[in-house]
């Protein structure tokens, strides 16, 4: 049984109402511009529907009807005084909207869920208008004059080119938020965090199948964490939660859930698989040079009604349990241990990556090789290979270390990619999962370029505008222009009433030669305009012909 208090609806978009014996007003939201609709909660768990008991909420395709993630959420253990703290969020959360400085918890009606997508303006939307309440807070915007001030007039709200963005502030520093049935370990004093999380997707067709998050993580105690982790603790369920195998891809430091055969009662034959990327985990700071940890172990655990033994259940309570999980070891410190490794007869390689292996091709340890029970600190190397059935399994990507302390004061940040993709087979979707990670990780590196880019920083002797091409395009083509001096720039496309339907730049540009990219798809075949101002004054037009 899935581990989710029943809840009553009372409103929409951006919902919110009261859970009987807390403080706390619920409020989620809804990411959803392209082919994953997911739910966020103002608790710190995302992927999950609180409107009714024990559904899921990472929907694809959206509107099918058809679920690939049941929760998802952030975690943090660390000890303080030489007793393990943490914030933990994996089915119910134990974050709250507000802020915390020197270990004080502090909330008004200004935190909530702030969402703006491409379109909103301050008159159509009240999170665009108010969107200057969370700049100070980390909430994003576009610098449209790269003077370094949020001016809600000029600059726009929101991951620059992202179809939506979703904002908000949390604290786990309200001690009544703690409970020790948060589902994955939880119930101590707090951290007294605050992190700021901002989510994102996009409508272009390469990243349609994807979303990014992205945690500002700040100790606002008076206090060190020492031995910090950062977990993502997520029950991925591939339509039927019963059916499911899991892996981690450690070069990209990809978890992933695939279905354990061809054919899910839900999603049918060839049925996708689902994972999370750790783009960038937490640096440590206390060594020389700094190192990003990156994901430093992967492991899993189960229901405690599920078969296996008792190491590899549900850490709760039991906040060391979880952080033992955390740093990469069993509920009882026993060592994950390579069935493919063995040495000494029945002795087998430890490891901190579960089933690491390419299920495709099954190279490395896969989820079909087995496993071994070895809960009994006697044995930490041995033990018997028992099959893993498949089952309703949950997973915990790690980033931490023992020598990593987090001070008062300091900050991190954290982004993730939650993707899916669907092959040719179950395990042909893994396959596929990797390949779109891929794209994600290169878009990532990019610093999420869409649209402008200069491709010279020769300063030109006059301002133009070029021939697109290719020309006619089918769906997408590439503008070019440049300008001789630092100027606000806006180039936009027109249909052939002069109507405006695109706006690709609107920022100040230094003196340059850019080229932006323009997606038809949503548009119908025919004749356009494509137009360049600079400084509000137009220099050229151009046309372009969309042949579909």
């Amino acid at each position: 049984m899935k581990k989710l208090f029943s809840l009553i609806v009372l409103f929409f978009v951006v919902i919110s109402f009261n859970i009987s014996n807390s403080d706390l007003t619920l409020q989620y939201i809804f990411l959803n511009p392209n082919n994953i609709s997911s739910i966020f909660w103002n608790t710190g768990i995302f992927d999950q529907d609180p409107r009714t008991t024990n559904t899921p909420g990472f929907e694809w395709p959206k509107g099918s009807n058809k679920f690939a993630i049941f929760s998802t959420g952030i975690n943090l253990s660390a000890r303080v005084n030489g007793q393990i703290r943490q914030a933990m969020s994996s089915y119910s959360g134990e974050y709250r909207p507000g802020n915390c400085n020197d270990s004080i918890p502090v909330t008004n009606s200004n935190f909530k869920f702030y969402k703006v997508s491409r379109g909103d303006n301050q008159n159509t939307n009240p999170d665009w208008t108010n969107w200057g309440l969370m700049v100070p807070y980390g909430a994003p915007y576009t610098d449209v004059n790269h003077n370094g001030i949020y001016e809600p007039s000029i600059d726009t709200p929101g991951v620059k080119n992202a179809a939506t963005t979703i904002f908000i502030c949390l604290t786990d520093g309200f001690t009544s938020s703690h409970t020790s049935t948060e589902g994955f370990g939880g119930g101590t004093s707090p951290l007294y965090a605050e992190v700021h999380m901002t989510a994102w997707a996009y409508t272009q067709p390469s990243y349609s199948d994807m979303q990014f998050i992205k945690y500002e993580i700040i100790n606002k105690s008076k206090k060190s964490w020492i031995g910090t982790y950062f977990s993502i603790v997520c029950d991925p369920d591939i339509g039927d939660p019963n059916d499911d195998y899991i892996a981690c891809d450690t070069i990209r430091k990809l978890a992933i859930c695939y279905n354990s055969t061809n054919d899910d009662p839900i999603y049918g034959l060839n049925p996708p698989a689902v994972g999370i990327i750790l783009l960038k985990g937490i640096t440590n700071n206390s060594v020389q040079p700094n190192v990003n940890l990156g994901m430093t172990s992967f492991d899993f655990f189960t229901n405690a009604g599920s078969p296996g033994p008792f190491c590899e259940h549900d850490p709760n309570p039991g906040p060391y349990d979880a952080y033992l999980f955390m740093k990469g070891y069993k509920a009882d410190s026993s060592s994950w241990l390579d069935v493919t490794q063995p040495f000494n007869g029945n002795h087998y390689k430890r490891t901190k990556f579960c089933f690491y292996g390419d299920p495709e091709t099954n190279e490395g340890w896969t989820q079909s090789k087995g496993k071994i029970w070895n809960c009994d600190m006697g044995r930490m190397d041995t033990g018997t290979v028992f099959s893993t059935d498949p089952d309703d399994r949950r997973f915990a990507m790690n980033s931490g270390a023992e020598n990593f302390t987090f001070n008062a004061g300091d900050t991190q940040t954290v982004y993730l990619c939650q993707l899916i993709a669907r092959g040719s087979s179950n395990l042909n979707s893994v396959t596929k999962l990797k390949q779109l990670a891929d794209v994600a990780i290169n878009f990532f590196n990019s610093g999420f370029t869409i649209g402008v880019k200069q491709i010279s920083s020769v300063v030109p002797d006059k301002y133009e505008l070029f021939q697109n091409y290719p020309n006619p395009f089918n769906p997408s083509t590439i503008i070019r222009f440049q300008i001789k001096d630092s100027r606000f720039v806006k180039l936009k496309v027109l249909d052939i009433l002069g109507r405006e339907v695109a706006t690709l730049v609107n920022e100040k540009q230094n003196a340059g030669v850019y080229e932006v990219q323009f997606s038809g798809e949503s548009f119908p075949s025919g004749i356009y305009f494509y137009q360049l101002s600079v400084d509000n004054m137009q220099l050229a037009t151009k046309k372009m012909l969309m042949i579909k």
